[in-house]
């Protein structure tokens, strides 16, 4: 049974300061995807076009952990954001492919953006891709969102996996 640890949390402000340091287009717009949404790496670098339902302004994610599917909302902002990315790179299949189109950008690639930006962005915290995904669920909880809904959009099992964010949360 491994110690648990408290996740790293970004503040707001430098979640901010992290995506404007991307060049990258396609980076830019998966680390920006795995903030806004709430999504684990592989969740993010698996979408596909049809995945994305701007009708309705959700993501779909397909046999994520657990084998789940499950929505999850799509922000306005990240639906801009991805409408431009997409003008520049025109995926036909992958919204963020690799290095062919018939596969999805490679997690490694993700992570060596991400610690580049959080380098960049002079952030001392050890970033990692899934540090957006805790800062997403955090800075939900600090706006006032229920530990439940978050336990929803986030894809956990059981809510003490959720509940680990109460303890980061500035709203204590």
């Amino acid at each position: 049974n491994r110690p648990k640890k408290l996740p790293v949390v970004l503040g707001q402000e430098e979640v901010h300061r992290l995506i404007q340091c991307v060049t990258h287009p396609k980076h830019r717009a998966v680390l920006l995807t795995l903030y806004a949404a709430g999504l684990r790496l592989s969740e993010a670098t698996n979408l596909k076009l049809p995945d994305i339902d701007s009708a309705r302004m959700q993501l779909r994610i397909i046999q994520a952990k657990g084998h789940k599917d499950r929505y999850v909302p799509l922000s306005p902002r990240l639906l801009g954001e991805l409408r431009a990315y997409w003008k520049i790179n025109r995926p036909t299949q992958y919204l963020f492919p690799g290095q062919t189109d018939d596969v999805p950008l490679s997690g490694a690639t993700v992570q060596k953006a991400c610690k580049l930006a959080a380098a960049t962005a002079g952030i001392k915290k050890l970033v990692t891709p899934h540090t957006l995904r805790h800062s997403f669920a955090t800075h939900l909880l600090d706006s006032g969102a229920d530990l439940r809904d978050i336990q929803e959009l986030l894809g956990h099992a059981l809510l003490s996996t959720t509940q680990i964010y109460t303890q980061v949360s500035m709203e204590k």
